[in-house]
């Protein structure tokens, strides 16, 4: 039975970037959140729904992108980043 204002608890909590491979400016953040009991989305589930996202936006951007999977604990609000396209890394732009 669930009673109103009972919260889940978070099974997990993951994040992807898309970006051009070529200067590694991202265009799009992607996050999912499991909650407890959840089935949790593969990698590719989520680089799959993360390219989609993109490209269903209003004016998508066009080229060729690829997915990196990074902690989203690492991803502060209000910072701007990019991905070390060498490295293959986020790092603060």
């Amino acid at each position: 039975m669930n009673r109103a204002g009972a919260t889940v608890p978070v099974q997990s909590i993951k994040a992807c970037v898309v970006y051009d491979p070529a200067t590694g400016t991202i265009h799009h953040e992607h996050r999912v959140l499991t909650l407890a009991g959840g089935r949790e989305p593969t990698e590719s589930e989520i680089a799959e729904a993360a390219l989609k996202g993109l490209a269903n936006r209003r004016h998508p951007p066009k080229g060729e992108f690829q997915v990196l999977h990074v902690n989203p604990a690492a991803m502060e609000s209000g910072k701007r980043y990019r991905v070390d396209v060498k490295a293959k890394v986020l790092v603060t732009d």
